[in-house]
Order: structure tokens, then sequence, then C-alpha cells
């Protein structure tokens, strides 16, 4: 009898520790972030298959962006809340923070720092790409863009 009410003791202690510390039920949900290192170009023609979507919309505003390389491509799960850095290319990171998880609409909201750049927070349709492009260059002078997807989607 002693170890139910030592064992149902614990259950009620972090139920009431749950309830205090104001954590939501969604905090426990996690959202998949990718993230795709882009190198653009104006040396070269050359378009990588998997981003002739992303290349055409960048060239719309950047016509002499001409080569689109993919670089990298990282994926983590992050709880709601919770921040990560992602690794890029030539030592730059991007740091992102899921603020809110997938709710009406099924959109994400991230805080989003590429480099060189400010704080960046907007809701993202879930499983369609943004592309941010960045003032850093490499060495050779490409372009750094990156390409950021959230998953899952509600109801898929």
């Amino acid at each position: 009898m002693a170890s139910k009410f030592v064992l149902g003791t614990h259950w009620g202690f972090a139920l009431l520790v749950l309830l205090f510390t104001g954590v939501p039920p969604a905090a426990a949900e996690s959202v998949r972030v990718t993230v795709v290192a882009i190198l653009a170009t104006e040396r070269n023609s050359e378009v990588d298959n998997r981003l002739q979507c992303i290349a055409r919309e960048v060239q719309k505003k950047h016509p002499r962006l001409t080569g689109f390389h993919l670089s990298r491509i990282s994926c983590k799960s992050l709880p709601v809340g919770s921040q990560d850095d992602f690794e890029l290319v030539a030592g730059q990171v991007v740091s992102i923070t899921v603020q809110k998880g997938a709710g009406k609409g099924n959109r994400v909201q991230l805080k989003v720092v590429p480099p060189s750049m400010g704080v960046i927070t907007y809701d993202t349709a879930c499983g369609k790409f943004l592309p941010i492009i960045t003032p850093f260059r490499t060495q050779d002078r490409d372009l750094l863009l990156i390409a950021i997807r959230v998953q899952p989607c509600l109801g898929r």
C-alpha cells in the first residue's frame, strides 16, 4: 500500500508542477525543420535539378544569378519553444527558434537569424520552402541562400 501512495504522490506532484509552471500541452510538440544551404553564382548557368523552382523565384528579383548549387541539407526535430543552430557553409550558421507549432491554416511560426542579417520572425506554410537571400558571399563570391521548410503538417 505504501508504494502505491508514493507512486501516486510522485504523479500528483508532476501534475502540479506542470499546471503551475504554465507549460502548455503544445510544448511537447516537435516540428521537423529542414534547412537547405544554396550557393548562387553569376559565373555559370548550371542549376541543380532539385533547385529549379527556387532558382526561378530568386531570378525574378536577381536575374544576374544564373547558377544554383545545393551545398548542404540539415534536418532537426525541434520542440516548440526551442532554438538550435544549423550549419550552412564556410563556418556560417542560421539560428532557428520554433515559436508556435502548426495551428489553424497549418502554419508554423519561426524566428530565424541568418548570417549577417537581423532577426526574421514569420509564419510559414507547412511543407513549403521559404528562400532567404543572405548578404554572405563565399571566397569564390557565391551568394548564400537559405531555404527553410517545416513539418509535420496537420491532417497529412
